[in-house]
């Protein structure tokens, strides 16, 4: 059997496994049991399994880290299932390239007896729950507190959809509350209140033509971008609104810390509003010069970009562990209907993740 195809049957199985945000139960048993009835090393930690390390002690430890939960099926999705389409060998199925794709790969190699016993590395693999949800329920802040020794890692390579690119570092992010006051009053007398949507209309404008602006950390190109990404009232239809907030996003490259960026957002609203910041993540930077990065780097080849998002690269980032996006998932399949993941995807991320454990 190819290894596309032994990727391909493993793929299939977890799909079939769906578990979405908070219910990642049933996957992690799963995993869980497959690995201490190999005689495997296991910690578990809520929903989330380390396993190992394997491989001779010494030698850098190195992370195969993805998550275990997925966004919620659609029907074109659900059910999981092998397809040629415009000649192209698919896995179809919810998570199979977000990133259930990359797991598969993950623990193929993380079982693969020629890794183990040749591999410059120590190799421990990382499976959490909580990633597609809100920033509490995410549990790999929890794994790493529980599990210290993964602070010791020399590199965390994690598996997300990265079209085969090596994506660096990640954004940070903030999201605000941008709230403008005015005075309610009747629709049929709005000179006798003061409207606090259309008093926000140059800031909307001024958003509408700010556009990306690049970054440059390394010698690697991040994107910092404002986005207004709701907005709302809370008034009758023949109110005048007294008050109207916008959901401010700000996605920043890994040249300033989170102070900085919380800098940046406040002086971009001035005066003419209220800002309450409402949810912080750091960003991650790109650690091109950690030794085994360029090892990495060196021995894949693959194209490196920025991560224009964030990823729990900057979980690691945290605890002072250099991290890395690859896997084989397609980003524009993440959360798509009907999302897919190409075999030879599969098969090329196995292929190259190999030849650098290897040496």
């Amino acid at each position: 059997m190819s290894v596309g195809d032994r990727l391909a049957e493993r793929l299939l199985d977890a799909c079939a496994l769906v578990c979405t945000t908070g219910d990642e139960g049933p996957i992690c048993n799963a995993v869980e049991g497959r690995y201490r009835d190999r005689g495997e090393a296991v910690a578990r930690v809520g929903n989330s399994v380390v396993v190992g390390p394997v491989g001779q002690p010494g030698r850098p430890l190195v992370l195969l880290v993805g998550h275990l939960d997925v966004v919620p099926p659609t029907d074109d999705d659900r059910t999981p299932r092998r397809e040629t389409v415009d000649g192209e060998d698919r896995v179809i199925g919810r998570g199979a390239s977000d990133m259930k794709g990359g797991n598969v790969v993950a623990m193929d190699l993380f079982e693969d007896p020629e890794v183990r016993d040749g591999s410059a590395y120590q190799l421990a693999l990382v499976l959490y729950a909580g990633e597609e949800g809100p920033d509490d329920g995410n549990e790999l802040r929890a794994v790493l507190g529980e599990v210290d020794w993964l602070h010791d890692a020399a590199l965390a390579i994690v598996l997300e959809p990265t079209d085969l690119e090596v994506q660096a570092g990640c954004l940070g992010g903030l999201h605000a509350l941008v709230r403008f006051r005015g005075r309610a009053a009747h629709s049929a007398r709005p000179w006798h209140g003061r409207n606090a949507l259309t008093a926000a209309g140059g800031f909307l404008a001024e958003l509408d033509t700010l556009g990306p602006r690049d970054v440059d950390v390394d010698g690697i190109t991040y994107r910092d971008v404002f986005s207004a990404t709701q907005a709302w009232t809370d008034n009758a239809r023949n109110v005048i609104p007294g008050e109207f907030v916008i959901n401010l996003n700000y996605r920043f490259a890994p040249s300033r810390s989170l102070a900085d960026a919380e800098a940046e957002l406040v002086g971009l609203v001035g005066d003419r509003a209220e800002v309450e910041i409402i949810d912080r993540a750091a960003p991650a930077p790109p650690r091109l010069d950690a030794p085994v990065m360029q090892a990495f780097l060196s021995s894949t080849g693959a194209s490196v970009t920025a991560k224009q998002a964030w990823t729990d690269v900057a979980r690691f980032a945290e605890v002072g562990v250099a991290g890395v996006n690859y896997g084989p998932g397609l980003t524009a399949q993440a959360h798509q209907a009907g999302e897919y993941v190409p075999v030879a995807a599969l098969a090329e991320a196995h292929g190259t993740l190999r030849r650098f454990l290897l040496g």
